[in-house]
């Protein structure tokens, strides 16, 4: 299971709006979670496959006596008990409707931040036929009889003997257009 270079939340989070204006408090934890993350990518590959970031609640009390905040952890993956390991691949997999948006803006944000800029390619294509040879019929369901004859008949094929029976099937005939960017 690699899970190198993701961070997970074991934790709900509890009050945090999504309007709200970090505090330094807020700026120092991204600080550091930035940090960690550095340390894990420059950690040998083998190390780094293993290695997740998990987000635990600390359970320790500043000296203010307010909550001291959400710990990342590093940990190895392969030493998870099945709990854990269901509660982290259901985390990583959890969806809902915003996920991909999100994960789009997270990465395009971290660009911006470096100063990279996000990669771009047009694609243009002219007079695009894309066809097919396909079989008919029964003789194009996925069946155990359809591969075995499908086997054989590449062999014969191989061999110079005969040539399949098959049918040309235009799926694009003659089409122009542009890919853009975004």
């Amino acid at each position: 299971m690699a899970i190198a270079g993701f961070s997970f939340d074991m934790a709900p989070e509890r009050g945090k709006e999504s309007f709200a204006k970090a505090s330094n408090a807020e700026w120092v934890e991204e600080d550091e979670e930035e940090l960690q993350m550095a340390a894990l990518l420059r950690l040998p590959t083998q190390k780094r496959v293993n290695t997740a970031l998990i987000r635990k609640a600390s359970s320790d009390i500043s000296k203010d006596g307010e909550n001291a905040g959400k710990v990342l952890e590093q940990i190895d993956v392969r030493k998870l008990n099945r709990f854990n390991r269901e509660r982290l691949v259901s985390d990583a997999l959890a969806t809902n409707e915003q996920d991909n948006y999100k994960l789009l803006s997270a990465i395009k944000e971290r660009f911006n931040k470096v100063g990279l800029d996000v990669p771009s390619i047009e694609v243009r294509y002219r007079n695009l036929t894309i066809g097919a040879d396909v079989q008919l019929g029964s003789r194009a369901l996925p069946t155990l009889i359809n591969y075995t004859r499908d086997v054989f008949e590449s062999m014969i094929t191989g061999i110079g003997i005969g040539k399949p029976q098959r049918h040309s099937l235009t799926i694009l005939n003659n089409i122009s257009g542009v890919i853009k960017p975004g």
